[in-house]
Parts: structure tokens; C-alpha cells; sequence
């Protein structure tokens, strides 16, 4: 690692008090859009995006947009805070850096010296991408400690692992080349949400002619210009996909020389799909088996076809196979050939350079071991709990986790220590004994990609730090110096960690300059599409071909071919269960909101003023629920209360919250994740959040508080 004694020119990223500074948008989105940062007086007066940027072309997303408002929020954390009163009532007292240092520091040694430092835990989010503040920095002090790592799986960890079954890697179809293909299918997805930049491609995709499928359980925003839309029961995907396999072999409709040349396992899936039929599949999946018979005959007659397969569609307990059977569609037919072809899984593993030999493992004072984010609940209430503290920076664990009544059992003992790195009081803070202000994203330098357009980006600090917030990369910075660890790497500054990134020696980095990150504020990476594997047919799987059969599976413990497996909680599996709470809960991202950043205002849509769920007109009218009445959903983990939004755009048995507000949005102070399991998914021990059964009445109850 590369240490100066001086800052390696620190003075080029002084931010200036007027003027128009280069940054990127923080947050785990795709579109990683380069931006403008107008700075007037020293304050954050205007974000724009970088007109320049072909990608980003000049237009953001409101969720960042507004980030100004919100960085100078009079409520924003400006000085350390201790706790005075119980957990969760937040009510804290303002001290100084010094005394909150001293405090975790005397803390933390005693509860090592007696329950050793695996009994602390961090816990840290996607509040940042940055790799020095949100991935380095933080990795990088909790080996030093000793303490478990994190094992980030939230998101997309199980769709991912089953991808990688099939193609050997991330590596799919470059979604940028979507606005030349002729047949576009987004499944489980809400671009027009969460990837604004591609939903602009496929628009002009369809006007250049192309045909533009929709398949979700609900009629999403854009779904209205779709040719067909087909909306499945949650968690039936995989069966939709062998459907339409069963219709273009059933045909010989497939691709017989790409199959021969650059598949394995054909004759094994060819008897796989046998057993599912579109007539089987319209009673598993709720789908008309006439629409699955269109389907497969538009996207077996379409040289050039696009899937985006939506994270959605994966956050189910069958969420990994579910991706592994879809991924398989593109090498019936093909189009994996084709530039732009094939299936896109947006996963940050897409840009492939790992940063692990930055992150401290060789200063570990013993073994590695981590836990999964998902189980943080049953870390601090399992009947075994060694956990003694907990830290957490960039992240809201008690937002965006599931089941929700475990983990605040958890996060209210009075025996966890708990510190929160944040820049407001979050529903998480609220419980810390010690609350550290944390700088914004516009305040800090650091380095991000794209694992859309395949770029690294530079984010230079536009103002100084608000109040006595501080990076996370200084706070750490801070904390190692104070528990007595002199490894060099904790007096490296931002832009050597940066330079440290660059010389990390990745094939994908071997373009990418300083100089021009410094001069552009981007760079492209260098990336390849499965396009290009096809070309040179080297595949990275075992066998060096896409993999219908995986025997890797197989020794995993896996069916070694594309299967449907029904969720763990649904009509198949658990009738009795599914009798008592007949509705699916599914909770999608929204348009205002990015996870539970935002949160806390209103939203700019109509549907996401306040919290709402969305549920179709023969499901309310069965149960006496008019629209606008406030509701109360139901299960055995939990409730919430929120009102309704009577809409036949959901599928009946199907209810819908999109986005989660923090708890003082809701009439009773609950989010949907109240509900929500904390089940690992079938691969990677990813979130099965989606595998949700609940019931939903009308609430007669009085809110506590205004919601407006």
C-alpha cells in the first residue's frame, strides 16, 4: 500500500466556495450517473447531470436531484450525541468527537478483553458505493479488530449465484446495445424506477420497431406501452421460463447449431421441460397459457433478443434457480451471439475487480468468519447471542431488514453497546448509545463504478463538511488510532487509497488513468458483454459452455438443471398457512425513494405521497376496504398499518407497498419489513423478503400522530 508522510496533492480537492464541481451519484443504481455539483457560497444549491457523460447525457433521477435539500436539512446530524434515555426514545445529549472516541474505545476493549472481538459486529449498507468510504474503509478497520465481517447478500446474492451456474460469471448482455434489439422482455423489473437510463433506451428501441414484454404481478409505470403483459402468482418465475423452453423445443424452434456448439445438456433439458407445458404452467404460474404460447414463439422468432431480469423476480426463497432458469433462455435461441442479445442481472459483480487484497486480511489477529446481513436479528436475540456491540454506517438495518419485531428486540437490549455512523436520526439511531455525524457523499472524495456502463467514476467533494461530520474514512481513521493500531494504511488519505484501487493490476482497470479521472470525472473500464465470449467461445464454466446441466450444481447439493421449486410460503407448499394469510406481500422499490434514503418526506408520485398498498378491487371489496381507508397487514412475525390504494393494476391475491418510509410515516410507527421473513434464499443466503403471505383489514385504530 502506497503511504506518504504529506497528503498526496490534497489541495486539488479543497472544495471551492463558487463554482461547478465533477461528482458521481452514490447510490447502488445502475446508472451510476455522472453528475454536476453547483456550489454556491459554499452551500449545495443545485445537482444536474453531466451533460457529457454518454451514458448519463444529462439527466438524473429526482431522488438525487434533491439531494440538496436534504444535505442542508436543518435536521441533518452535525455533532457527536450520547443517549440519556431508554433505547429507542431518542433522546441524546450533544458531546465532543473526543469523548465519543474515548467512550467506544473504552468499550470496545473491555468487552474484548472479556467476550473477545467477535462479539462486535459492523453492519453497513449501500449508503455509499464509494469503495473508499462504503467498501474499504470499513473492511478494512473490522479486520484489523478482529470482529466478524459482514456478508453482503441483500440484494442480489442469490440471482447472481445462479447466473454464475449457467454462464460461468456476471457477464451477460450489454444493456446500453438494448436500443438495437427487436424484442426487449423486462421481468421482475421497474426501470422506470430503479434504471432510468435504460427505460430511455427502450424507448427508443420501440420506436425504432421493437416488440417490448412486460412480466411482473403488477402493471408497473410504463407497463402501458408494453405489447404484452403477463403477470404471474410471486415466486413462479423459473416455471414461466421452462414454459417457454417446453414451446421452442417442443417446435424446434431453438438455435440447433448455437446449442450444439456452445451449450451443455441439452438432451437432459429437453426432457426437463417435458413436464412443464404452457396448459401445466397457466396453473402454477396464473398465466394464460395462450400468452406463454405467444411468448415463445415472438422470442424464438427474434434474432436479437433482450431479458432484463429484474432483482425482483429473486427475492424469493427459490430466488437463485429462479435466475439460473431464466438465464438459460438466450442460449435456445442464440441470441447470446448477438450485441445487446441475450439477459442482463443487474449485480455489482458485472464489473468484475475485487478489492480484497485492500481490505486488511492480512492484519487480522485471527480467522476469518462473517455472518449474513439478513440474520442481524437472530445475531442479537439467538438464545446463544454473544454479540456484545454493534456499528453501523451506511446503512438503516432498522428500516430495511426483515422481521422486524425480532431485530428491535435485539437492538433495544440494554447490554448491546451500539454506534451510528449517520447523517439524521434514522429509525436505527434511534436505538445507538453513541451517534457519530457522518459526512454526505458531496463532501467526500472517493471512487465508483458502474456495473451498467462499465465505468469508473471520480467523486471529488463539492462542499466542506457540515458541521463536525466526518467521512467514514477519517472516522475510522480516528477509531484506529484510539484502539492502538499503527498499520500504515490508516493514515492514507482518500486519493491514496484511491491510487492504491487503480494499481490493483485488473485486466478491467488497464485503461483507466488518473490523469483522466482526474480531468473528465469518468473512464471507461474495460468490460467485456457475453457477446464476446460466444465470439471466442470461451465460456468461464467448468465445461467452457453455457450450462443447460451444471454438475457444479450438483456437487452443491443443487438440481443440476433449470427447475421450479415453489416458495416456501404459498398455496403449494404451506396450504394451511396460505388459508389464514391468502395475499402475497411483495415490497418494490419506488420512484421517490432509494431503499429507506429519502424516506422520510414525501414523495413526489401520487401513489407515494405516504405509505400506501396498492391492492385489486376484488381483494378490497371481499374485505370491506375502500380506497384511501387505512389498512392493517398481517402475519404471524408482524403488522403494519398504511392506507390503501385500490388499483386493478395487481394481480388479484397480490398486494403491493412499495417503498419504506421511516416509522414515523406510518399511522402505527411499522414498516412492511414487520412482516417480512428473514429466510436465507435457496442460493448464496440471499433475501427471500418477497416470499411473503399476509392477510390485509381494514384498521379502525386512531394514528398517534400527524402524517402529513
Amino acid at each position: 500500500m502506497s503511504v506518504r508522510e504529506a497528503p498526496s496533492g490534497a489541495e486539488r480537492f479543497i472544495p471551492p466556495p463558487d463554482g461547478v464541481v465533477r461528482g458521481v451519484c452514490p447510490h447502488d443504481c445502475p446508472d451510476c450517473c455522472s453528475v454536476l455539483y453547483h456550489v454556491r457560497e459554499g452551500r449545495l444549491r443545485r445537482i444536474e447531470g453531466n451533460p457529457d457523460h454518454p451514458t448519463t447525457r444529462g439527466f438524473i433521477c429526482r431522488k438525487f436531484a434533491l439531494s440538496p435539500k436534504r444535505i442542508h436539512s436543518p435536521d441533518r446530524l452535525q455533532h457527536p450525541l450520547c443517549r440519556r434515555g431508554p433505547k429507542g426514545s431518542a433522546r441524546f445529549e450533544r458531546i465532543s468527537w473526543t469523548a465519543a472516541i474515548e467512550e467506544i474505545r473504552a468499550r470496545w476493549q473491555s468487552i474484548i478483553a472479556e467476550s473477545g472481538p467477535q462479539s462486535i459486529l459492523p453492519f453497513f449498507g449501500s449508503g455509499t458505493e464509494g469503495l473508499v468510504n462504503g467498501r474499504i474503509a470499513g473492511r478494512r478497520f473490522f479486520n484489523r479488530l478482529g470482529s466478524l465481517q459482514l456478508e453482503r447478500t441483500i440484494c442480489t446474492k442469490s440471482g447472481r449465484t445462479g447466473f454464475d451456474y449457467t454462464m460461468g460469471s456476471s457477464v451477460g448482455a450489454d444493456p446500453r446495445s438494448v436500443a438495437d434489439c427487436e424484442l426487449i422482455v423486462l421481468w421482475g423489473c421497474n426501470i422506470a424506477c430503479t434504471n432510468i437510463h435504460q427505460q430511455a433506451l427502450v424507448h427508443e428501441a420501440q420506436a425504432r420497431g421493437a416488440t417490448l414484454v412486460v412480466i411482473n404481478p403488477m402493471q408497473v409505470k410504463g407497463s402501458s406501452r408494453a405489447d404484452l403483459i403477463l403477470q404471474p402468482r410471486p415466486g413462479t418465475d423459473a416455471a414461466i421460463a421452462l414454459a417457454i423452453m417446453h414451446v421452442i423445443i417442443r417446435d424446434g424452434l431453438h438455435d440447433r447449431s448455437f446449442v450444439e456448439r456452445h451449450t451443455l445438456g441439452f438432451e437432459q433439458l429437453r426432457e426437463r421441460v417435458a413436464g412443464y407445458p404452457p396448459g401445466v404452467v397457466e396453473g402454477i404460474a396464473g398465466v394464460p397459457a395462450a400468452d406463454i404460447e405467444r411468448l415463445a414463439a415472438w422470442y424464438a422468432s427474434t434474432e436479437n433478443s433482450f431479458i432484463y431480469i429484474g432483482p425482483g423476480c429473486q427475492r424469493h426463497s427459490n430466488g437463485g434457480m429462479t435466475v439460473r432458469t431464466i438465464s438459460c433462455l438466450p442460449a435456445l435461441t442464440g441470441a447470446w451471439a448477438q450485441r445487446g442479445g441475450g439477459a442482463y442481472f443487474p449485480t455489482s459483480t458485472v464489473f468484475p475487480v475485487e478489492t480484497e487484497a485492500l481490505e486488511g486480511a492480512s492484519m487480522r489477529p485471527n480467522p476469518p468468519a462473517g455472518y449474513n446481513m439478513i440474520e442481524l436479528g437472530a445475531m442479537l436475540t439467538g438464545p446463544d447471542a454473544g454479540v456484545r456491540s454493534l456499528y453501523v454506517f451506511d446503512g438503516n438495518p432498522a428500516a430495511t431488514l426483515y422481521n422486524q419485531e425480532r431485530l428491535r428486540r435485539g437492538l433495544v437490549r440494554e447490554d448491546l453497546f451500539t454506534v451510528v455512523h449517520e447523517q439524521y436520526l434514522t429509525d436505527t439511531a434511534r436505538y445507538a448509545d453513541i451517534i457519530l455525524p457522518a459526512t454526505s457523499h458531496a463532501e467526500n472524495l472517493d471512487l465508483l463504478f458502474s456495473y451498467y456502463h462499465y465505468g469508473v467514476m471520480l467523486n471529488r467533494p463539492a462542499i466542506a463538511p457540515v458541521g463536525e461530520s466526518r467521512s467514514n474514512l477519517e472516522t475510522f481513521r480516528l477509531l484506529a488510532e484510539a484502539m492502538g493500531f499503527r498499520d500504515p494504511c490508516f493514515r492514507q488519505d482518500a486519493w491514496e487509497v484511491i491510487e492504491d484501487i487503480l494499481g490493483l493490476g485488473h485486466p478491467a482497470l488497464a485503461g483507466v488513468s488518473a490523469g483522466r479521472l482526474l480531468e473528465d470525472g469518468w473512464c471507461p473500464a474495460t468490460v467485456e458483454a457475453a457477446h464476446a465470449l460466444v465470439r471466442d467461445n470461451r465460456f468461464p464454466t467448468p465445461s467452457g459452455r453455457i450450462e443447460f446441466y451444471s454438475r457444479r450444481m450438483a456437487d452443491d447439493g443443487f438440481d443440476p438443471l433449470p427447475a421450479y421449486v415453489p416458495p416456501r410460503e404459498g398455496r403449494e407448499l404451506t396450504p394451511s398457512l396460505h388459508q389464514r394469510y391468502p395475499l402475497n406481500l411483495v415490497t418494490p422499490a419506488s420512484c421517490s425513494f432509494h431503499k429507506s434514503s429519502h424516506a422520510r418526506s414525501r414523495g413526489w408520485e401520487r401513489c407515494e405521497e405516504r405509505p400506501t398498498l396498492v391492492i385489486h378491487p376484488h381483494d378490497a371489496q371481499a374485505r370491506g376496504i375502500a380506497h384511501d381507508d387505512e389498512v392493517r397487514v398481517f402475519n404471524d412475525r408482524g403488522e403494519f398499518v398504511l392506507w390503501a390504494a385500490v388499483d386493478g393494476g395487481v394481480r388479484p391475491g397480490v398486494v403491493v407497498a412499495m417503498g419504506l418510509w421511516w416509522d414515523e410515516r406510518y399511522p402505527a410507527r411499522r414498516n412492511a419489513n414487520h412482516t417480512t421473513p428473514d429466510l436465507p434464499g435457496d442460493m448464496g443466503g440471499g433475501s427471500s423478503f418477497n416470499t411473503n403471505l399476509v392477510e390485509v383489514a381494514r384498521w379502525r385504530g386512531t394514528p398517534d400522530h400527524a402524517n402529513d
